[in-house]
């Protein structure tokens, strides 16, 4: 299964739409998440059906920022166990194989405090996992 992770910093601008069908064309993925979409449920749609995709989550944005979505197309089986305004926790199976996998798809806060909270979220959600785990996303940290 591939899987493109990508702060597109607003979905809104052509140039923008265009590298993302560039990408999907190029790498031609099954799944993907894009952070800082900051445009509405129903603009997403718009895009999401140029790219060629059928099935989404979308995190609406809190006025012009923020906005994630995961994309995934019909040979995936994603369903939706945690939605945060900054975490899309699923369980996948991929291509009719029964192994089940966790991806959380995270983008950061840029304020610290806020942060915290989405560093605490992962650390509940790591006390349950039986299973292969991806977490990907922007953390908009560093860790030392």
């Amino acid at each position: 299964m591939k899987i493109i992770s990508w702060n597109c910093q607003g979905l809104g601008r052509t140039l923008t739409v265009k590298n993302l069908k560039d990408m999907v064309k190029k790498f031609r993925p099954s799944v993907i998440f894009l952070m800082e979409t900051k445009m509405r449920a129903e603009k997403v749609a718009k895009v999401r059906t140029k790219c060629g995709f059928i099935n989404e989550i979308v995190v609406e944005p809190r006025g012009l920022a923020g906005g994630l979505t995961v994309w995934w197309l019909d040979n995936v089986s994603l369903q939706v166990l945690v939605k945060t305004q900054n975490i899309i926790h699923v369980l996948v199976n991929s291509d009719g194989q029964n192994i089940p996998r966790l991806i959380s798809f995270v983008y950061g806060p840029p304020k610290e405090g806020e942060r915290r909270v989405v560093w605490n979220t992962l650390r509940r959600l790591a006390t349950n996992v039986e299973v292969s785990w991806l977490v990907t996303g922007d953390f908009n940290d560093l860790l030392s």
